[in-house]
C-alpha cells in the first residue's frame, strides 16, 4: 500500500512538473513569436517609409533626364510626402532602438548624412540622383538587417 501511495504522489509530482514546464514554455514561445511580431512591424514600416522617401528624387530625376516638366502643385506633394517619409524613417529607427538591431540607426544616420551632401550638389540631376542613391542604399541595409535580425533567408535588396 505504502509503495503506490509514493507511485501516486511520484506520478502526480511528476504530472504537475510537466504541466508547469508546459507552461513555462508556451509563456516563453508566446513573448518570443510578440517580440518577432513587433520587429518584423517595425522593418515592414521603416521599409514602407524608405520607398515613399525613393520615390519623389526618382521621379523628379526621370523627368529632368527625359526633359519632362511636373506640374507644380504635383511636384510639392511629392516632396511633402518626401518629408512625411523622411520624418517616420527618424521615429521608426529611433522609436525602435530597444526593439531592433543598433545597426540600425548607424544605416539611418549614413543615409541622413549623404542626403545632407546632396543638398549642396548644384546640379539638379546629379542632387536627385544622389538623393534616390542614398536612399536605395539605406534600403538595401535595412534589408539585410532585418533578414539576419528575422531569421529570413532570401531578403532581396
Amino acid at each position: 500500500m505504502e509503495i503506490e501511495v509514493v507511485k501516486l504522489s511520484v506520478q502526480i509530482a511528476v504530472s504537475v512538473g510537466a504541466a508547469f514546464l508546459a507552461a513555462w514554455l508556451a509563456a516563453k514561445r508566446f513573448k518570443e513569436d510578440r517580440l518577432w511580431e513587433k520587429k518584423m512591424e517595425a522593418y515592414a514600416d521603416l521599409v514602407d517609409a524608405l520607398h515613399k522617401m525613393k520615390f519623389p528624387p526618382g521621379e523628379h530625376f526621370d523627368a529632368a533626364i527625359g526633359r519632362r516638366d511636373i506640374d507644380k502643385e504635383y511636384s510639392t506633394e511629392l516632396w511633402r510626402e518626401f518629408s512625411l517619409a523622411r520624418r517616420n524613417v527618424l521615429r521608426i529607427a529611433e522609436s525602435s532602438s530597444l526593439l531592433l538591431s543598433p545597426e540600425l540607426m548607424e544605416v539611418v544616420e549614413e543615409m541622413e548624412s549623404r542626403l545632407s551632401n546632396a543638398d549642396h550638389e548644384t546640379c539638379w540631376e546629379v542632387h536627385l540622383d544622389t538623393q534616390w542613391a542614398a536612399i536605395n542604399e539605406c534600403l538595401k541595409k535595412v534589408k539585410r538587417i532585418a533578414g539576419r535580425e528575422l531569421g529570413i533567408k532570401h531578403t532581396h535588396g
